[in-house]
C-alpha cells in the first residue's frame, strides 16, 4: 500500500511538471508524421538519363514496344535548369580523360515512367536527352547514372554507362552482367533456378516498419533520460536528502519513479502503435516487453544518476549512452550491415523483438527470451542503484 501511495503521490507531482508531457507530445507528433508524411508503400525516386545513339525511327520503335507492353508511360516533359559547369570524365578501360564545359541553359526533356507490369509499381523515371553531351551533363549535375544506348553490329542494344565514381564494384559488375545478355535471357535464367522458401514471407509497410524504432527510442530510451531528469530535479530540491531522516524506504521511492516512467511510456507507445498497427501485433507480448525494457533502462538511469549531483555533470555520460544505443538502428534499416559486435548493444535484440511482435507470426520464444534477459539485467541494476542511493543519502 505504501508503494501505491508513493506512486500516486509521485504521479500527481509529475502531472504538474513539464517532463511528464514531453514524451506524450512527442508521441502525438510522431503519429502525425507517420500518418501524414510517410507513405505505406515506397515511392520510387530513381532517375535515369538516357541518350539513344541511333536513327530516330529505330529509337521510336524500341520505345513504342515498351509502351505497348505497359512497361513505359509517357508523361509531361521535365524542365531542368542547368548551371554553368566544368568537369572531366574518365574512361575506366583506357584511363583517358575528356573535359567538358557548359554554360547556363534550360533543358526540356521527353520523360517516361517505367512501371512493373506485374505489380503495377513505379520502378524509375527515364529522361531522354537529345545529345550524348546533354545526357552526360545531366548525369553530372543530378548525381545519377547516365547511359548511351546504341545498336551493335549484331543488331542488339548495347549500353555505355556514365556513373559518378562512388558506386560499389558489385553494382558496376552487375551492369556488365545485365547487359552481357538480353534482359529476357537473364530473367529466364533466374526464373529457372530452383529456389525453396523456408517459410511464408512476411513484409511490413513503411509505417509499420518505423513503429519498433519509435517505440524503442521514444519509449525506453526517452524513459531512461526522463527518470534521470526526475532524480536530478529531486536532488536539486533536496527531496532525496530528506530520506535520510524519514522511515520511508529508498527502494520504494526509486520504484515509484520507475513506475511513473513505465506509465508514461505505455501511454506514448500506445499513441504511436495502435493507430498504425491496429490489431496486427501480439499486444500481450508488446506490453510485456515494453514494461520490462522500460524498467531496465530506467534502472540504468537511476544507477548512473547516483554517481552525479547535477545533470550537467552527468550530461556527457548520458549523451554518449543515448547515441551508442541508437547505432543498432543502422542494422535495422540496412540488414546487410550486421557486424557481430553490434549484436551486443541492448537495443539490437530489443528492436528485433519489437519487430517480431508486430509480425503476423510472432516468434514468442525469442521475445520471451529477450524479456527475461532484460528483466534480470534491470533487477540487478535496480539493486545496485538502491545500494548507491542509500550509501550516498548523507553525502
Amino acid at each position: 500500500m505504501k508503494l501505491l501511495s508513493s506512486y500516486f503521490k509521485e504521479m500527481r507531482i509529475a502531472a504538474r511538471g513539464f517532463y511528464f508531457y514531453i514524451e506524450l507530445i512527442m508521441a502525438v507528433i510522431l503519429l502525425v508524421i507517420l500518418l501524414v508524411a510517410v507513405n505505406e508503400e515506397s515511392v520510387s525516386k530513381q532517375k535515369e538519363f538516357l541518350y539513344y545513339d541511333m536513327p530516330p525511327a529505330v529509337e521510336d520503335y524500341i520505345i513504342q514496344k515498351e509502351v505497348e507492353k505497359g512497361a513505359l508511360k509517357l508523361i509531361e516533359p521535365t524542365e531542368f535548369k542547368m548551371k554553368a559547369v566544368e568537369f572531366e570524365v574518365e574512361n575506366r578501360e583506357t584511363d583517358e580523360l575528356t573535359s567538358y564545359e557548359f554554360e547556363k541553359e534550360i533543358y526540356n526533356l521527353v520523360t517516361y515512367e517505367e512501371w512493373d507490369p506485374d505489380t503495377g509499381k513505379l520502378i524509375k523515371t527515364a529522361y531522354i536527352a537529345e545529345t550524348e553531351e546533354q545526357m552526360i551533363r545531366l548525369a553530372f549535375q543530378e548525381r545519377k547514372i547516365g547511359a548511351t544506348i546504341v545498336i551493335d553490329d549484331s543488331g542488339e542494344r548495347a549500353f555505355r554507362y556514365y556513373n559518378q565514381g562512388y558506386e560499389t564494384e558489385r553494382l558496376v559488375n552487375l551492369l556488365y552482367i545485365l547487359h552481357n545478355k538480353l534482359p529476357e535471357v537473364v530473367e529466364a535464367s533466374v526464373d529457372n533456378q530452383n529456389v525453396r522458401k523456408l517459410g511464408e514471407v512476411q513484409t511490413l509497410n513503411n509505417r509499420e516498419n518505423l513503429v519498433p524504432v519509435m517505440v524503442v527510442f521514444m519509449g525506453s530510451l526517452m524513459g531512461f533520460f526522463i527518470v534521470v531528469a526526475y532524480i536530478f530535479l529531486d536532488k536539486t530540491e533536496g527531496v532525496i536528502r530528506a530520506f535520510a531522516v524519514t522511515p520511508s524506504s529508498v527502494w520504494k521511492y526509486l520504484l515509484s519513479k520507475t513506475m511513473i516512467i513505465i506509465t508514461t511510456v505505455l501511454i506514448s507507445s500506445s499513441i504511436i502503435a495502435i493507430p498504425v498497427l491496429r490489431g496486427q501485433p501480439n499486444y500481450p507480448l508488446f506490453y510485456l516487453l515494453l514494461i520490462i525494457s522500460t524498467f531496465s533502462f530506467a534502472a540504468l538511469g537511476l544507477f548512473i544518476s547516483s554517481f552525479y549531483d547535477t545533470i550537467s555533470k552527468a550530461f556527457g555520460v548520458l549523451y554518449f549512452f543515448m547515441i551508442a544505443m541508437m547505432v543498432p538502428a543502422f542494422s535495422y534499416f540496412i540488414p546487410s550491415f550486421d557486424p557481430l559486435w553490434l549484436r551486443y548493444f541492448p537495443t539490437y535484440p530489443l528492436l528485433q523483438s519489437m519487430k517480431e511482435i508486430i509480425m503476423v507470426s510472432t516468434d514468442a520464444v525469442y521475445v520471451l527470451k529477450t524479456s527475461g534477459i532484460f528483466l534480470a539485467g534491470g533487477l540487478l541494476l535496480f539493486i545496485l542503484a538502491n545500494y548507491r542511493f542509500k550509501k550516498t543519502l548523507t553525502v
